[in-house]
């Protein structure tokens, strides 16, 4: 039998290593699916489309936002693993991605079976109370809840959630008395807090700027790499010594794994190129989002993994579970 000579050898492996390059130059070639783990209309579809539309014009393809709400997200999440690893379905996946596993048995392995693409937004949320009860800084709200044990009550829109964690982190690096009140979400909580029946409301940036403005509830601080324009005099959870309690609310698009390196840069470039755009920044902003400062794919993936280990040894000491 001939032998094939080194020459050709060395062709056959040239053409092998340039595969992916052409594959990424051929992506993408159809329409890709961005699925969406909650409900039409709310922060995380608001957020989805706010990046599908720009990405659309940028990739020539067109991006079909599918809401698969269920699960506690899981549902949607479960669902790109059994997906084939070409770029074709994305997830926009929330802090939940690495809490839920620690809440509930899943089929996938958040870490080992995704690929993280982007971070293009997080979540901007206040710590406010109701104007009844004495208190003007997050250090007199932990010396108040110390002094009067039974006395604090907060909205927890769902076990699990950012605003669910944030609290129960407060809580336990500082060692006060605050009870988490579970709603179906935010709105059906906010009467009892605006009413008094709560006292503690960790809201969504627009959300806590309406009230605070109308005087109905009294901010505190905010979730937040930086203070609020709307909201000037309010400190940021660092500026007022509380670094070590905030819970980043993060919106990261993800693949995958085993997506080709090139079709994730690419997508990668998109989204960026996405977030340097005048009508994307006005609609995350209107949604409560910031734009972050730009991760590569492997960063990302080193602030999951951090998240995973962080948040699990959270669920383990506040004894978190699904439901209360």
């Amino acid at each position: 039998m001939r032998q094939p000579t080194r020459r050709a050898t060395l062709g056959a492996l040239a053409a092998i290593a340039a595969a992916p390059q052409a594959f990424a130059q051929a992506f993408p070639a159809k329409p890709m699916r961005f699925l969406v783990p909650y409900p039409v209309g709310g922060i995380v579809d608001i957020v989805t489309r706010a990046l599908a539309d720009p990405m659309q014009a940028d990739l020539g393809q067109p991006v079909v936002v599918d809401p698969r709400p269920g699960g506690n997200s899981t549902l949607a999440t479960a669902m790109i693993p059994q997906a084939p690893a070409d770029g074709y379905s994305w997830v926009m996946a929330t802090i939940s991605h690495v809490v839920a596993p620690h809440l509930q048995p899943v089929s996938y392995d958040p870490l080992a079976n995704f690929q993280p693409v982007a971070l293009v937004a997080v979540a901007t949320s206040v710590a406010t109370v109701n104007p009844a009860i004495p208190v003007k800084t997050l250090k007199e709200l932990v010396e108040y809840g110390r002094a009067n044990p039974g006395k604090l009550n907060y909205l927890n829109p769902g076990n699990g959630s950012s605003i669910h964690l944030s609290a129960e982190l407060l809580k336990n690096r500082y060692r006060f008395d605050m009870t988490s009140v579970p709603y179906r979400g935010i709105p059906p909580g906010m009467t009892d807090l605006l009413e008094g029946r709560l006292q503690v409301g960790l809201l969504p940036g627009p959300l806590a700027i309406q009230h605070v403005q109308a005087d109905k509830l009294r901010a505190l601080a905010v979730l937040a790499d930086k203070r609020l324009a709307t909201l000037p005099d309010v400190p940021t959870f660092a500026e007022a010594g509380f670094a070590d309690a905030q819970v980043m609310s993060w919106y990261v698009i993800a693949v995958r794994a085993g997506t080709p390196a090139p079709i994730v840069e690419r997508l990668h470039a998109s989204a960026m190129k996405a977030l340097g755009g005048t009508e994307t920044r006005d609609r995350l902003a209107k949604a409560g989002c910031e734009v972050p400062a730009p991760r590569t794919p492997a960063e990302v993936m080193a602030m999951w993994k951090a998240d995973y280990a962080r948040y699990g040894n959270l669920v383990k000491e506040a004894g978190i579970k699904t439901e209360s």
